[in-house]
């Protein structure tokens, strides 16, 4: 996806206005908003109709420093295998809980990573209904209570895969 330097700017300033969007990944359009504001997550998880206790995937750019998520343990074997690219891992952290994160193929979504930091990233659709594919089906679900759309054609990729690390091993849940 070519994207001029200035549309992404546009983008960058959106989320860091706090804004929700919904954008093309390397896998599907997802909604996006930024990791640490906790209100926006609130506010994806109304949008879809889903629980906010459902964890939601982050998006990092490349080279970042995963320590930030207080994970537990030297995984970098993994992360050099499946990153970047549609996989997203689950990793332990310090509180006992998991934290989920993915590296995207994606030149025009690291770019925006690279000056946003993580974003958080869910399927752009209802809960329970498939995702959209292109932009208007996006707006279909979502209409006017989204901020911003970037159209990035149609997307015929399978969502991710989500593996899980438990006890160095990794198991392919999706």
């Amino acid at each position: 996806m070519d994207v001029p330097r200035t549309e992404i700017k546009k983008i960058v300033r959106l989320f860091l206005e706090n804004k929700i969007g919904i954008m093309p990944t390397d896998t599907v359009y997802g909604l996006h908003c930024l990791a640490g504001n906790k209100e926006l997550h609130k506010k994806i998880a109304e949008l879809k109709g889903r629980s906010e206790s459902m964890p939601y995937i982050y998006l990092i750019p490349r080279g970042y420093d995963i320590e930030s998520f207080d994970i537990v343990g030297d995984f970098s074997e993994h992360m050099n295998k499946y990153w970047p690219g549609p996989n997203t891992i689950v990793f332990p952290i310090r509180d006992g809980s998991t934290v989920a994160l993915r590296v995207p193929n994606n030149d025009f979504l690291q770019e925006i990573l690279e000056e946003t930091g993580p974003l958080v990233s869910t399927s752009a659709n209802p809960h329970k209904k498939m995702p959209a594919r292109d932009v208007l089906t996006a707006k279909e679900y979502f209409g006017e209570r989204v901020d911003f759309y970037v159209d990035g054609g149609r997307l015929d990729n399978p969502p991710s895969s989500i593996y899980k690390i438990v006890n160095n091993t990794l198991t392919k849940l999706r």
